[in-house]
């Protein structure tokens, strides 16, 4: 990438302003991300994923019915690899036993009573909601869904490029309905205040197949939007990859993206169906708001690259029917086995590096009229006003990843259920290429339960006093939320390290040589109770 002096020069600002976790900055091109052109705007066969808001009439009409169709197809045969229920297995279930005819159906009754509107269904198990009598079955393996790693992203853009394709395919000649051949996935952008009490108008409507009565329906609690899209532009202009996406070997937790976003919006915002790992797929609003995920994703991609993402050699886990459109790029791998007792299918989705450029892949994003994400101008601005004063502190006295969380509802919380404690002395230099990060860990736990970290730094000189706002806005460095995982992806030691760099390298220069107290505030993100004894003292570990 080329960069002028001047971006150098903003970057060597952000490095010592910047507060929230994000290794060494970026430099990054300094256009409006709104306003840049989409990959997709130069070829008239891509398809244009828009705003669910912004969907014309017909456009709406045919989306809705895309689904419908695919519920239905489900209740003709709950094994079809196009219908709704095997599209969300692919991303709900590791194994299914399916009947060796691959056929059986599935009445609509006992789809809502058992599936659809049952909040925690055991839905993998198909003795639970159909008459198994008699039927001999064999195990096939849909496919499940990747987190707290670097495939994170790339995993559900594939799952989204194949749901996508089952939507056009579910009636292109329109025989029960508008034609779905054109239909293309909306977007729900969940840091803009929604157009309905809670939700997108359209996921609203109880009459609606994209309506889901397992979710939370409480009118939004607060005029701000959930997530702050302050937070999430500061992401995508100066996180590295492994910052956004996760790294290599899934010990941190996560990336930014989903750990600061994508795991509050799951365990709290939303609940009933998209509580849970093993039930997300069956809400359909799962798949508009990771669209906006994916978006978010590509506008990193445009504004850094794809040369530093990682897992781009994994094949992206996955069956699904032969009858859909293959990726460009595809193959399955040489050593993948194809089972003779499943039918024609695709054994995986592909590897992760196929996706990343999604021209290819036949899409593209519309962005919104009023914009979908702040312009980095503005995030400089605001970086600007909170680096005058050393540590991140403006004339306020707030913190800059305090002020990039005041946009959004999601804020660290005042009475956590678990408060540990570490100490940490601030150097005196620091190795540009080292990491620096803010470590614990919390034990196995079964079941797995997801929490909120809250993280602060400050003097030996100051008391502690979370339950204070004053205390919280000044010495708030950066959080996390652990989305609480079932299934396979449960009860594993959980490894976590926030990107401090940026905040300890802003105290070098008057600081050094000073003890700071950090404390780590636990707080349960859902109905489960959170014990101290589960987790490390934090500490702050340079690597």
């Amino acid at each position: 990438m080329v960069v002028t002096a001047k971006i150098a020069r903003i970057s060597l600002l952000l490095v010592a302003a910047a507060a929230l976790g994000s290794c060494a900055m970026q430099e990054s091109q300094t256009a409006d991300v709104n306003s840049m052109p989409l990959a997709a705007a130069a070829s008239a066969q891509v398809g244009h994923r828009k705003n669910i808001d912004e969907l014309s009439a017909s456009e709406l009409a045919a989306y809705e019915h895309a689904v419908a169709v695919l519920k239905k197809k489900s209740q003709d045969n709950v094994f079809d690899r196009t219908g709704f229920i095997w599209q969300s297995w692919v991303h709900n279930c590791t194994t299914v036993a399916v009947a060796n005819s691959r056929q059986a159906a599935l009445a609509e009754t006992d789809m809502n009573r058992y599936l659809l509107n049952q909040a925690a269904p055991d839905s993998c198990n198909i003795h639970t909601f159909l008459n198994t009598k008699g039927m001999k079955t064999h195990v096939e393996y849909p496919g499940e869904c990747e987190h707290q790693k670097n495939t994170f992203l790339q995993w559900h853009r594939a799952q989204l490029y194949f749901y996508e394709k089952a939507l056009q395919a579910a009636d292109p000649e329109g025989k029960s309905g508008p034609s779905t051949k054109n239909v293309t996935l909306p977007f729900w952008n969940f840091t803009q205040k929604p157009s309905g009490i809670r939700y997108p108008a359209a996921f609203e409507n109880p009459n609606s197949p994209l309506f889901d009565a397992t979710r939370t329906h409480e009118p939004l609690a607060s005029s701000l939007p959930t997530s702050s899209p302050y937070l999430l532009a500061y992401m995508l202009y100066y996180d590295d990859w492994e910052n956004f996406g996760g790294d290599e070997y899934g010990n941190r937790g996560g990336g930014d993206l989903e750990t600061k976003i994508h795991n509050r919006m799951h365990a709290v915002y939303i609940d009933g169906h998209m509580a849970d790992n093993q039930t997300a797929a069956l809400d359909p609003i799962f798949y508009v708001f990771h669209n906006f995920l994916d978006y978010s994703f590509e506008k990193w991609i445009e504004l850094h690259g794809a040369a530093q993402i990682t897992g781009g050699d994994m094949y992206m886990r996955g069956e699904q029917d032969i009858s859909l459109p293959k990726p460009q790029g595809y193959d399955p791998g040489s050593s993948t086995e194809i089972r003779k007792d499943s039918g024609d299918y695709l054994p995986n989705m592909g590897r992760a590096a196929i996706y990343y450029d999604i021209q290819k892949q036949g899409y593209g994003f519309t962005p919104s009229k009023q914009g979908d994400f702040i312009p980095q101008a503005e995030i400089l601005q605001l970086i600007n006003q909170h680096q005058q004063a050393g540590f991140v502190f403006g004339d306020n006295k707030i913190s800059l990843f305090s002020a990039l969380l005041s946009y959004g509802s999601s804020q660290a919380v005042a009475n956590p259920q678990a408060t540990l404690y570490g100490r940490y002395k601030i150097p005196s230099v620091i190795n540009p290429a080292s990491k620096i990060l803010l470590s614990f860990d919390r034990n196995h736990t079964d079941p797995d339960y997801s929490f909120q970290a809250d993280v602060y730094l400050y003097p030996e000189s100051v008391k502690e006093n979370i339950a204070s706002a004053e205390f919280r806005n000044r010495y708030l460095v950066t959080n996390t939320a652990h989305w609480g995982l079932s299934g396979t992806h449960a009860g594993h030691h959980l490894a976590i390290g926030l990107d401090v760099k940026a905040v300890i390298n802003s105290l070098v220069k008057s600081k050094a040589g000073q003890t700071w107290n950090i404390a780590l505030a636990i707080s349960e993100a859902g109905p489960d109770k959170i014990s101290a004894r589960d987790f490390s003292p934090p500490e702050i570990l340079v690597k």
